[in-house]
């Protein structure tokens, strides 16, 4: 029975400030009206009376005792003539020594430990606030301060972060990020778990305008294995919550991914439709974004650095013997991301004569090319890629006896074509089998391994190759060594070097001169060196609503199946509508699209740029014939790395036989149009894919318009 009442009043006591005031006064009235009752009641004669109280009322005596015990100063009887009687004088103090306990004791240190309890609240993150149409940041990855910054310069509206992290050391360091200081006052930091719907419910999350789900990487331990579950918990979570709400509106969330396999399902598999009626999905990966950023919008704002676009000599000619080589040294998550965004965006009118190529490597360089070929799956059933043991050839060099010819180059380098299955594609007498015009080179060593240091030698004095390296090693130390040990000739043709740092860019900023004058950064060997990668620096508000292209987009194909015709202006609001409904993988597609705009337009001469924006004239009939074909081009890797393949000689057949299977067929990842340009044949309805390549080229002026 007491231990029932003591977990009663322990609940009771740490509620908030106003039931424990209210319990302790009313306790502490309790206690006086009890003991009033009973000295009236057994010992009426012994009450006190305090000299200048002119009230002869007994209970009020007795409270003047209770409420300042200093009235035993000026004790006397009723009877002014008769002596206070030691009875009178015990009375009064026992109703003293209550008082004190109660009002000047308890109730003041009540009062006094809970504020102290409420700053403690709010240190450790505890206090917890009713807002709406505020902006949740769940989690405290390290990109967390360059974001708050950027919402604060982008809105006014209150800023929630949760993590589950030391709150008191998050905030501190939160509040020193800051570029003005004002806006601590908007930004509440809370502790919670983002899988925990009581913790998401009090941060009011369903009822925010925009939420970030970050997660934390040190939620348990150092590495979050299980980041990417956790975040889709909550945002199932999150789900649920508006759902109980009954919210209308959907909730724009944006989701990290640091696993890039995990990223990439969530790029052709859509959600359950339990989560996407309440839930704006916008999932992103801290390498893919930087791949965009370095590779598309050429330029990181937050550390202020423009980078050079793969085509920093445009290719304008099919008969141009130029071709673009990008060497990316160190398979990482950030080095594939490079790569395969790369490949979405390096498509040229000259690919019949030159193939763009990307070149990988590594040390394991094996291990990491079956890996990534898994992964691509159909890609590289259709892609040119060579294998190049350079560890092997260097030891067959080193125990040769005799002249070094030729025949390690035949040993130790191995190529792969088109596979069979695909061969029927491809028409009689096309000497280019390997249609997908991007070419892939694996080497396996470490890049100072001296049969790499010869390519990389070979590469960069082939006049032809248009180079950009990208040294992608996760120690910051080490790739900056692996920069500096480039060949010399590298940084006397400024060739554009891309090092990945982790925290900051301020080591490879001293060594390019970033911030001195042109004249005096010309004259230092390191000028084209530039840093990428880093954490606090991934994510951009400017790029995230460059979406707006991507539904233009989307917009325009969705114009022309309906209407059979050009759209001439664009409804925003039906745009936004066609986006709302439509699959994932197809959003992906057109974000794709969107992302190769600036390389199409360089190919027609036309320097265009998201920043300085201009208008774009009505193109030629020979631009679009051109820009169609680098459409298709870019469209076949982009649906191969969305998970689909190419029809087998029976599936190509069956679907001449009836062109309406081709629906039920990419139903099951199947596309019948992946396959060279000049190959596309009709559909049902008479009309040829590369239709389709030539509407998003002509509403290119339309769709950069503004």
């Amino acid at each position: 029975m007491m231990s029932q009442f003591r977990k009663i009043l322990d609940r009771w006591l740490n509620r908030g400030f106003w039931v424990k005031v209210t319990l302790v006064v009313l306790t502490s009235f309790v206690v006086f009206f009890l003991s009033a009752i009973i000295i009236k009641w057994l010992c009426n004669k012994y009450v006190p009376y305090s000299e200048g109280f002119g009230e002869n009322n007994a209970f009020w005596q007795l409270y003047y005792y209770f409420a300042d015990p200093g009235n035993q100063m000026y004790m006397k009887l009723s009877d002014a003539t008769a002596d206070v009687s030691s009875g009178a004088r015990w009375v009064g103090l026992i109703v003293s020594t209550l008082g004190s306990i109660f009002l000047s004791g308890i109730l003041i240190s009540t009062i006094t430990n809970s504020f102290e309890r409420m700053s403690d609240n709010w240190r450790s993150g505890f206090s917890y606030y009713k807002l709406k149409n505020h902006i949740v940041i769940i989690g405290t990855d390290q990109m967390v301060y360059s974001l708050v910054n950027q919402l604060c310069e982008s809105s006014n509206r209150s800023i929630v972060v949760m993590t589950s992290a030391n709150v008191e050391q998050m905030r501190n360091a939160l509040w020193a990020s800051l570029k003005n200081k004002r806006d601590r006052n908007r930004i509440v930091v809370n502790y919670g778990h983002r899988n925990s719907e009581i913790f998401l419910k009090k941060i009011n999350v369903a009822y925010a305008s925009e939420v970030y789900l970050l997660g934390d990487t040190s939620e348990f331990d150092n590495i979050e294995s299980y980041h990417d579950s956790l975040n889709v918990q909550s945002l199932t979570l999150i789900a649920q919550q508006c759902k109980a709400i009954g919210r209308t509106e959907r909730l724009k969330c944006h989701v990290l991914f640091d696993c890039k396999t995990t990223y990439h399902i969530f790029q052709y598999a859509d959600l359950n439709t339990e989560i996407t009626k309440y839930i704006d999905f916008h999932p992103f990966n801290f390498s893919d974004f930087w791949a965009r950023k370095v590779l598309v919008a050429g330029r990181s704002k937050e550390g202020n650095i423009s980078y050079k676009p793969l085509d920093y000599i445009p290719i304008t000619s099919k008969d141009s013997d130029k071709f673009v080589h990008f060497i990316v040294i160190g398979m990482s998550q950030m080095g594939q991301a490079l790569a395969l965004q790369a490949a979405h965006i390096a498509h040229f009118p000259n690919y019949k004569r030159k193939k763009t190529k990307i070149t990988f490597i590594d040390a394991n360089g094996r291990v990491e090319m079956n890996e990534f070929k898994q992964k691509c799956g159909e890609l590289f059933k259709l892609s040119h890629s060579t294998f190049i043991d350079a560890d092997a050839w260097l030891e067959a060099e080193l125990n040769a006896v005799g002249d070094k010819d030729e025949k390690f180059a035949e040993k130790f380098i191995t190529e792969c074509h088109i596979a069979d299955e695909y061969r029927h594609l491809v028409a009689e007498g096309d000497t280019d089998k390997d249609f997908i015009d991007i070419e892939w080179e694996f080497i396996k060593g470490h890049d100072h391994n001296p049969v790499v240091q010869r390519r990389l030698s070979e590469y960069v004095n082939d006049e032809n190759a248009i180079i950009t390296v990208a040294v992608c090693l996760n120690i910051t130390h080490v790739s900056l060594r692996s920069a500096m040990g480039l060949p010399k000739r590298y940084y006397e043709k400024s060739v554009p070097i891309l090092v990945q740092q982790r925290k900051t860019s301020t080591m490879v900023s001293t060594l390019n001169g970033e911030g001195f004058a042109e004249d005096y950064r010309k004259n230092l060997m390191y000028k084209n060196v530039q840093p990428f990668g880093m954490v606090t620096e991934c994510y951009d508000l400017h790029m995230v609503s460059s979406i707006e292209i991507c539904k233009k987009i989307s917009y325009i194909y969705n114009h022309f199946f309906a209407h059979d015709n050009l759209a001439e202006q664009i409804d925003m609001a039906k745009a936004n509508q066609i986006w709302n409904d439509t699959v994932t993988s197809k959003r992906w597609s057109n974000i794709f699209a969107a992302a190769s705009i600036p390389t199409k337009l360089r190919c027609i001469g036309v320097n265009w740029d998201m920043e300085k924006p201009c208008d774009l004239g009505v193109l030629t009939e020979e631009q679009v014939a051109l820009l169609a074909e680098i459409e298709h081009n870019r469209w076949n890797i982009e649906e191969l790395l969305l998970g689909y393949r190419p029809v087998y000689e029976n599936e190509d057949k069956d679907i001449d036989a009836d062109r309406g299977k081709k629906r039920e067929y990419r139903t099951r990842f199947i596309h019948y149009d992946i396959r060279p340009f000049r190959g596309l044949k009709t559909d049902n309805r008479g009309r040829k894919a590369n239709e389709y390549d030539e509407v998003i080229v002509r509403s290119l002026p339309l769709i950069l318009k503004s």
